[in-house]
């Protein structure tokens, strides 16, 4: 399904609303990584931002796809459209996850939620692009 891209309002970012499901199949994404079909060098941190806050975590790829293995399917929050650090709109599903980076296990019970927001390459290439990963 083509999405179409939203007009530049200089805010950023704007809600997709596809029946409140996500556009990516995370079940794929994650056999893709659990297989071995996604590696670090597979993953595209598209932002400054993202790419502070993951210094600040002093996490690598391979920690961030540690993270992405513990989301779940209730951890979603909705899709939206985000701009990467060249102005490109990228359609993305952001999930909140209960996580332990040290264990590197999700947390049943936890007031800390690591938040992802990604997306996949659009040109057939099994690529991540992270655009957002923050406490």
């Amino acid at each position: 399904m083509q999405l179409p891209q939203p007009q530049d309002s200089g805010r950023g970012r704007r809600a997709i609303g596809v029946h409140g499901l996500p556009l990516i199949d995370l079940d794929a994404l994650q056999n893709c990584v659990r297989t071995g079909g996604l590696q670090p060098d597979d993953v595209w941190i598209a932002t400054h931002k993202a790419q502070r806050d993951l210094e600040n975590l002093r996490w690598t790829l391979a920690d961030l796809l540690d993270c992405l293995m513990c989301v779940q399917a209730q951890d979603y929050k909705g899709s939206e459209w985000c701009r990467d650090q060249m102005g490109t709109w990228h359609p993305c599903d952001a999930y909140a996850v209960r996580y332990d980076d040290v264990r590197k296990c999700r947390l049943n019970h936890s007031d800390i939620n690591y938040y992802l927001k990604f997306s996949v390459g659009q040109n057939g290439s099994l690529r991540v692009i992270f655009l957002s990963c923050h406490l």
